[in-house]
């Protein structure tokens, strides 16, 4: 998981990670690693902080990258500001309210 600190995350994040979450998401995390890669990088370019977000909702990560994108877009259509999104993502009840359509 070390290809997380180009994230900026720091080790005993990593660390608190591995702590949190149960062995299979942990290897997941390490055997999906481009699948990860690319929310990371989506997430970073959209300028959304993303540890609280990997700590918090970890089942943005195990989601496919158009369903990430297309509840971020209904949260735009809605008004929702980048702050307000970034609650969102942070928070995995609220994170599950937004309905793909």
């Amino acid at each position: 998981m070390k290809y997380l600190k180009k994230y900026g995350i720091k080790d005993e994040q990593i660390f608190e990670l591995k702590e949190r979450y149960n062995e299979n998401i942990i290897n997941f995390l390490i055997q999906n690693k481009m699948f990860i890669i690319e929310k990371l990088d989506y997430l970073k370019k959209e300028n959304y902080i993303i540890y609280p977000i990997i700590y918090n909702n970890i089942k943005i990560f195990l989601e496919t990258m158009p369903s990430l994108m297309e509840k971020i877009e209904i949260m735009g259509k809605h008004g929702f500001s980048k702050k307000q999104i970034q609650v969102v993502l942070m928070n995995e009840k609220f994170y599950s309210k937004i309905e793909n359509n």
